[in-house]
């Protein structure tokens, strides 16, 4: 008997298959859907504080003439946003029957911790935490920015009681130490890694467009490295693998890597909810053509620290790398 399930920051999950946060995931019916195609979680879209301060600021310019219209604003427009949100979380529990990741994002600590409690009470199973801005001051170093995400992943961890995750960026001096710095601040797990939205410039127009929001299929190699490499070095502390995920073998590499999860995005928009099923479908054959009865069987046989030549993940230089491509895919 084949089974497919999996345990992901201490959920029972039916796959190991899951749908990333975006707009796909704001919609009630989408998410139903991916239900029913046989996806283990859901991670809901972002709550973004950003996205709350740009409506406030947008109605204060064209409504608010006292500092009282303007804290009820505040207050009516961050209700109305929070409310909106927990009625998502609800709706996705009710009517999907498994487990809803919410996700937020924030730049003020009160608010991390204010949005997750909320959240907490709602009935989410677990919270992903989206964390990232960019660095723009030049006498910011590495320790202080590090340090700031430990802070805020502490401060939302002591208030919480279901688990937490930290989707994170690959833009770290040194992942393994700051991932194990997020484990030490109370997450329970790592999204590996976050994509951003990245501007462009049209030649046409001359001016700043936004890129392409979709992954490409070879992005999935990055966190196939340091999933392999983290996966080996943590214990107690799970791993979930997103971006660049558009077919069932990148799906499965990254589970054999090391990954509990794996999150689906990009293919979902480009091929529709019922994907998932394809996924599990092949998941099934392989584990089947290959012996395993579960998914532990293989979870990170191939990692780091279970592969004769651990050195092939350390590897940055081609070398001769582009000629033993050649020999191995003829």
């Amino acid at each position: 008997m084949i089974d497919t399930s999996v345990n992901y920051l201490g959920l029972e999950l039916k796959s190991p298959f899951i749908a990333a946060s975006s707009g796909y995931t704001a919609d009630l019916e989408k998410i139903v859907a991916l239900a029913r195609s046989g996806a283990g979680a859901i991670v809901l879209k972002s709550l973004f504080e950003e996205q709350i301060s740009n409506e406030i600021g947008f109605l204060e310019s064209v409504g608010a003439d006292s500092p009282e219209s303007l804290d009820f604003l505040k207050r009516y427009v961050t209700d109305y946003s929070v409310g909106n949100y927990v009625k998502l979380i609800k709706d996705a529990k009710k009517e999907s029957g498994i487990p809803v990741i919410a996700s937020i994002n924030c730049f003020s600590l009160s608010s991390w911790t204010d949005f997750a409690k909320e959240i907490e009470k709602a009935g989410a199973d677990a919270l992903e935490l989206n964390i990232y801005s960019l660095p723009m001051n030049r006498e910011s170093n590495s320790t202080e920015i590090e340090s700031g995400y430990w802070n805020i992943v502490n401060q939302v961890t002591k208030e919480l009681k279901i688990p937490v995750a930290v989707k994170i960026s690959d833009n770290f001096t040194n992942i393994g130490n700051f991932v194990n710095g997020l484990q030490g601040h109370g997450a329970k797990g790592a999204v590996l890694f976050n994509r951003f939205f990245t501007p462009d410039i049209s030649l046409k127009s001359m001016k700043i467009t936004p890129a392409n929001p979709f992954s490409s299929k070879t992005e999935y190699l990055k966190e196939l490295r340091w999933t392999a490499i983290l996966s080996s070095q943590l214990r107690q502390f799970d791993l979930s693998a997103s971006t660049g995920v558009y077919d069932p073998s990148s799906g499965i590499k990254l589970l054999l890597a090391g990954a509990k999860t794996v999150q689906l995005c990009s293919v979902l928009y480009k091929q529709g909810p019922f994907v998932v099923a394809d996924f599990n479908n092949e998941l099934k054959e392989f584990m089947k053509s290959k012996g395993f009865n579960k998914v532990s069987d293989f979870c990170g046989m191939l990692n780091y620290g279970n592969i004769a030549d651990p050195a092939s993940f350390e590897r940055v230089q081609f070398l001769k790398t582009a000629e033993q491509y050649s020999k191995e895919n003829k």
